[in-house]
């Protein structure tokens, strides 16, 4: 996706890892060590017959495939991408994830207009199967006659790039991926850090991890070895990335937010039991990751649930026979099941596996089976969102909100990396105010002592101190206002101090960057 020039530069683009589809008078660099999950990207430039079969024989677990160009006029080559449906189908039949994406031309149409045309070619399907849509903003090419920045300054690139994805979240429900080069991004784009929220697919051709854009603390893929012409022919060889992450990770990646199951016989949440190694049972009274499933589209109407807590499919198991278990690695007959809405807004599940309902036996003292031949109180589920886990990255210093010492100190913003400890359920509190749990103790945060106090996430029930109001600014950040006094929480100190509720108006040190997980 780097200008072809700089492409060129490497003189090849097969990893001798395997992902090669034809011969090269060179060989690449080997992957970077530490990423074992990779993938490709690819357009116009890499021609009509692209080996699928053989990429993902060659160990590509996913793929980025260009579907338009500059403003979505059918310009040859370039908008719509002449091969982007052909690509898709070979992606998607080999079993690679795929996402689809669109290269910029900012200044030609609005960021709304072009994000578009990327969902009007290749309208997103939240399948579990399809990466997020992506934009690709790096240089211009050559022939376009415009400086490195488009012409543009930073703010007006800034407000373009804002329209894109924004549309993309409105038509979508997902945070659009962000293609593009650190020695591009940070002078064009003035060092911008309000992006943050979206995923980074960074181009960097090297050994070593990549320098990132201002605003983001990680990147979801790299791109580390760019095609090179293919001797004799027109055409160059996929461009090489990776991803930061395991198998099970980008699986989540491409699935977006989990679905939960709360069994209305006894209103506990259906759980794939001892980490996916038990049967699945309807015993939880509250959401965990045992109790969240990737809804798949199986075609032919039907669904398969992936679990989150080992990335397996739930499968009938001995066609039916058995309670239901989370220990498939693929989609078969016994995998696949018919999603029935009843009047009362509730959803049965029927097995592919013998055309039996999904009950949870027992009243749900027992697992899940498919075993009934109509549906009645035990064969009734409601399908739940699980609330969005969030991390928050101060503006103030550009670390990320931590519940120190494992929640018993108060909240601080020092870190650099994600963990559990940075984690928080963004939780619905009524009235337009939310709750935070925090993942480490599964305690809510509060503005201790109505605010005079640092907020800490020691409370086992939300009341007044323990709800806020996101306040989103025009920058894209957010601000947080407690209930408990009315104030802002700002990141104290330039960030050196514990979060508290104390500022009567949004400055820096009060922004954040909410980035859903």
């Amino acid at each position: 996706m780097v200008r072809r020039g700089l492409a060129a530069l490497l003189g090849a683009a097969l990893v001798a890892a395997g992902l090669a589809v034809i011969a090269s008078p060179a060989q690449a660099l080997p992957p970077p060590p530490g990423y074992p999950i990779r993938g490709v990207d690819v357009s116009y430039y890499q021609g009509p017959s692209l080996d699928w079969a053989a990429l993902a024989r060659g160990g590509a677990k996913f793929a980025y495939i260009r579907v338009s160009e500059q403003d979505g006029r059918a310009v040859p080559n370039n908008n719509p991408d002449p091969f982007f449906a052909t690509n898709w189908a070979g992606a998607r039949a080999n079993g690679l994830y795929a996402g689809a994406y669109h290269r910029a031309r900012p200044g030609l149409s609005s960021g709304k207009q072009q994000a578009d045309v990327l969902l009007d070619l290749a309208p997103y399907a939240a399948d579990g199967l399809s990466l997020p849509p992506m934009l690709d903003i790096e240089w211009p090419r050559a022939e376009w006659g415009l400086n490195d920045c488009f012409n543009m300054t930073p703010a007006q690139l800034g407000a373009w790039v804002q329209e894109f994805v924004t549309e993309i979240a409105v038509r979508t429900g997902r945070q659009a991926m962000i293609y593009t080069n650190t020695n591009w991004w940070n002078p064009c784009m003035g060092n911008s850090t309000r992006f943050a929220a979206n995923p980074l697919f960074i181009a960097n051709y090297s050994q070593n991890p990549p320098p990132l854009p201002a605003g983001w603390a990680s990147f979801a893929l790299w791109q580390h070895a760019a095609g090179a012409q293919i001797p004799g022919s027109p055409w160059a060889s996929p461009d090489l990335d990776l991803f930061k992450g395991d198998y099970a990770a980008l699986a989540q990646l491409a699935a977006g937010p989990a679905t939960s199951l709360l069994a209305t016989i006894n209103n506990r949440y259906v759980s794939a039991a001892n980490a996916g190694a038990a049967p699945l049972i309807a015993n939880r009274p509250a959401l965990g990751v045992w109790e969240q499933f990737d809804q798949i589209d199986a075609g032919g109407g039907m669904v398969a649930l992936r679990a989150r807590i080992n990335g397996l499919y739930v499968t009938a198991e001995n066609a039916g026979a058995a309670p239901l278990v989370a220990n498939r690695t693929a989609i078969s007959t016994w995998e696949k099941f018919t999603v029935v809405t009843n009047a009362d807004g509730t959803v049965s599940l029927r097995a592919n596996a013998n055309n039996r309902f999904v009950a949870a036996e027992n009243a749900g003292r027992s697992a899940l089976i498919a075993n009934r031949t109509a549906i009645g109180p035990w064969e009734k589920f409601r399908a739940v969102k699980p609330p969005p886990v969030v991390n928050l990255l101060a503006n103030a210093n550009l670390r990320y909100v931590t519940a120190a010492n494992a929640g018993a100190d108060p909240l601080i913003a020092n870190r650099t990396l994600v963990g559990t400890w940075e984690q928080f359920d963004q939780i619905d509190a009524g009235g337009g105010f939310v709750a935070f749990r925090s993942r480490i103790n599964g305690r809510y945060v509060t503005a201790e002592r109505a605010g005079a106090a640092p907020l800490i996430a020691n409370r086992t029930a939300i009341s007044t101190w323990e709800k806020f109001t996101v306040v989103t600014n025009a920058d894209g950040t957010v601000s947080l206002r407690a209930n408990a006094n009315n104030r802002f929480v700002t990141a104290e100190n330039a960030g050196a101090s514990p979060l508290i509720a104390n500022r009567t108006a949004v400055g820096p040190w009060e922004k954040f960057f909410r980035l859903v997980v």
